[in-house]
């Protein structure tokens, strides 16, 4: 029996010695694979485009303090710390946060006639041009939603390791994973409370909990806990160890994001980087970290403030700060920021179009594990301002259309005509929403904005097709295959006989554009549509000439894109620059640019598309803000008013606008009462300078009648001056007009004796 008994406890001793033996082993291996892996998933983080400011350029104060004010920066009456500015006397002061290899640093900026005249550093030091920190708008994460900014050791501030030792863990560099008289304090603290008022983990401790265990109280975990720890300590030094406690612990919840490590803290709370945090700022997170929910700012401000403050009087007790450091600091209010976004992108619609362009050169995998940094061309500011357009119209519509339009939905884009750089995108009138993307997947019939795409045919051919070409808007009857008859009407309901190019165009009347679509043939206008960027096959029905022709606003905006830049195609893009974590890696996304059109028939277009503003479907602005703008554009109604479009080019912005449902069905709203509303909100706020536009040398100027399309004077009626290429120009001139109309070189001599014989009489 004995015997039988000793075998069994040697047994049993035994089997329990190799399951120790192997937990021990596994345990081992968890820690090793974990520090000599990849210690974490990291999403990619994305940015908006940062602020230039360059000495020479024309800008509006108010939307860089607008600016200013989504990066959280502080308006003050005297700066003295990064994040804060004053506007005072044409000169902007502000205290820079840093970029990458932009300092931290404090800079006067002054401002002359809407232009920066000078930027000087403290010093008084001439500088060409700062750069402010992009605004942080979304990430590409992995299924656990965590997001943290890896830090390395030398970007730690020696301060904040000092704090966190001090609070976190006194014995750090002492122990060996475990401090058995912090446990037995904590344990005697413990019991005379009758609850859990302190613990007894080391950072490595809380470290070994955070990676391999959940977070029970138990004994059980506890002794599972303090193993790992051994582990860890042992394989790695206390600044491997200490730095992947900065990077790891667990900050605060923002929606379905976990905001993990103290770099992203810093961003999240200040929008700063952690080499610029203050001390009261790291005194806030660190003592967070008791209780990332009890001591949260915005949730819990006084719990917050007293925690912080506990903390600060830890570092005036261990002779870090004196005892003015800490009446200052103590007064100080906490001043988090607002949140940047609580999901996966502040800007979900403009995300899309991120994720679209980056997954042509990069796996999901790596978008959601690498932690790559992702600059893109997006303008906050203006983004915000699109945003507001979009809300505010639409409640502006409610109120004048009444139920009618609950539903209306909408999708608005801005580029910059030039490099094609998408700079803001909305994909619902409820911006922050998420869902089905109008911007990109709303394919819909573009109504009039198909028009200038036949008129630059046309005009291609320069020697058969100028602005005074009369086309035929008279009753039109087409037969169709299937033995139908197809017969379009304008939307006045009027014939118009025969009519100058121009003012088909501009007046946008529908049979003249179905008839020259018809004179012209599908192919060559197939053949412009792929020029400008559509690869889209046009339907081969006439329908089309009149708007039948389903794009989505992506597509119809690349399309303008290429007229509004003078004839120049630039493929969108929604992305400038990818950088891999280390940062010695870097991915640019240059513009490509490619002339498709002659500068001549394009600048003879946008002369067209510029009438839509003075006479046509988008009149209402006065000339003088046109021409200050460069502006042009087209509205665009569908059929039975289902779609309300517009699209319009003002200084180097192109924003195409589309309003309707997603049921289809029809709308009170027409190009001009919807869609152009959107645009007008936007672009008077934005009120851009134009470039000078240069006339290419082929072209000269003539006066001609608005009806016939003859020649004119600049003293006839109904005449105006228009562009044609050098012989092109009409050669008629009516008998009645010949009387006003003024040889060039005699105009000047007749203003001179006109003013002359007016002095003569008052003498």
């Amino acid at each position: 029996m004995k015997q039988t008994i000793k075998l069994f406890i040697f047994s049993f001793s035994f089997f329990l010695i190799i399951t120790i033996l192997a937990y021990l082993s596994l345990l081992n291996s968890k820690v090793t694979n974990k520090l000599e892996g990849a210690l974490w998933t990291i999403p990619a983080k994305v940015y908006s485009r940062p602020l230039e400011l360059a000495e020479g350029t024309n800008i509006q104060i108010r939307l860089i303090l607008k600016e200013l004010e989504l990066l959280s920066y502080e308006e003050v009456s005297v700066v003295q710390k990064p994040g804060q500015y004053v506007l005072k006397d044409n000169i902007l002061s502000i205290f820079i946060r840093g970029v990458e290899k932009e300092n931290s640093d404090y800079f006067h900026i002054t401002l002359k006639k809407g232009r920066i005249a000078s930027i000087k550093r403290s010093d008084g030091i001439s500088i060409d041009l700062i750069r402010l920190e992009p605004l942080a708008i979304g990430g590409m994460y992995p299924s656990h939603m965590e997001d943290r900014i890896l830090l390395k050791w030398t970007e730690v501030p020696e301060e904040l390791i000092e704090m966190i030792l001090l609070v976190e863990d006194r014995t750090f560099f002492d122990h060996q994973g475990v401090c058995y008289k912090c446990i037995v304090r904590a344990l005697i603290k413990n019991i005379r409370a009758e609850g859990i008022e302190e613990g007894g983990s080391t950072i490595t401790q809380q470290l070994a909990k955070s990676w391999f265990f959940t977070p029970e109280q138990t004994l059980r975990r506890k002794i599972k806990e303090a193993l790992a720890a051994f582990f860890i300590e042992f394989h790695y030094t206390k600044e491997e160890i200490l730095l992947a406690y900065i990077n790891d612990v667990f900050i605060a919840q923002s929606g379905g994001r976990a905001i993990h490590g103290i770099g992203l803290a810093a961003q999240y709370f200040f929008s700063s980087s952690i080499e610029n945090l203050s001390t009261d700022q790291m005194a806030l997170i660190v003592g967070m970290l008791k209780g990332p929910s009890q001591y949260h700012p915005t949730r819990n401000s006084k719990r917050a403030k007293d925690r912080r403050d506990l903390v600060l009087n830890l570092l005036f007790n261990s002779s870090i700060i004196n005892q003015e450091e800490l009446n200052d600091l103590i007064e100080r209010p906490l001043k988090v920021i607002k949140p940047t976004y609580k999901s996966q992108s502040k800007y979900p619609y403009f995300s899309d179009l991120v994720t679209i362009d980056l997954k042509k050169n990069f796996k999901d995998r790596d978008l959601r594990t690498k932690g790559l940094k992702i600059i893109t061309n997006l303008d906050p500011v203006i983004q915000s301002l699109l945003e507001n357009s979009l809300e505010k119209t639409k409640k502006q519509l409610e109120k004048k259309y009444g139920s009618t339009i609950n539903d209306l939905q909408g999708a608005a884009l801005v580029i910059d005509s030039l490099s094609g750089e998408i700079i803001s995108a909305v994909g619902s009138v409820n911006p922050q929403s998420f869902g089905f993307n109008r911007a990109i997947n709303a394919i819909r019939p573009i109504g009039s904005l198909v028009k200038p795409f036949i008129y630059l045919t046309a005009l291609k051919n320069h020697h058969d097709y100028n602005l005074s070409t009369l086309i035929d808007d008279s009753k039109l009857t087409v037969r169709l295959s299937e033995g139908k008859n197809w017969e379009p009407n304008n939307f006045d309901k009027k014939y118009h006989g025969f009519v100058p190019l121009h003012k088909a165009l501009w007046d946008s009347y529908n049979i003249a554009s179905a008839r020259l679509g018809i004179e012209l043939g599908y192919a060559s206008i197939q053949e412009t549509l792929k020029s400008l960027g559509i690869e889209n096959d046009l339907p081969n029905y006439p329908s089309a000439f009149v708007g039948a022709f389903e794009m989505t606003p992506l597509q119809a905006i690349q399309a303008y894109q290429t007229i509004a830049s003078g004839g120049f195609h630039s493929p969108l893009r929604s992305v400038r620059e990818v950088k891999s974590s280390d940062r010695e890696l870097s991915l640019t996304f240059p513009y490509r640019v490619e002339q498709r059109f002659r500068p001549e028939t394009i600048f003879i277009l946008k002369f067209i598309l510029k009438q839509t503003f003075e006479r046509g479907t988008a009149r209402g602005y006065a000339k003088k803000r046109i021409e200050k703008w460069g502006a042009g554009g087209k509205t665009g109604t569908s059929d039975e008013q289902r779609d309300s479009w517009f699209v319009g080019y003002a200084g180097d912005y192109l924003v195409l606008v589309w309003l309707g449902f997603d049921d289809n069905r029809k709308s009170p709203l027409t190009g001009r009462s919807g869609a152009l509303e959107v645009w007008k909100r936007l672009i008077n706020q934005l009120d851009p300078l134009a470039s000078e536009i240069r006339k290419p040398s082929r072209i000269k100027y003539e006066w001609v009648d608005l009806n016939d399309g003859l020649l004119s004077g600049e003293l006839c009626k109904n005449s105006f001056l228009a562009p044609f290429i050098i012989g092109t120009e009409p050669k008629i001139i009516p008998e009645e007009r010949k009387k006003c109309r003024v040889n060039k070189d005699s105009y000047p001599s007749k203003i001179f004796k006109k003013i002359k014989r007016t002095l003569d009489i008052k003498g």
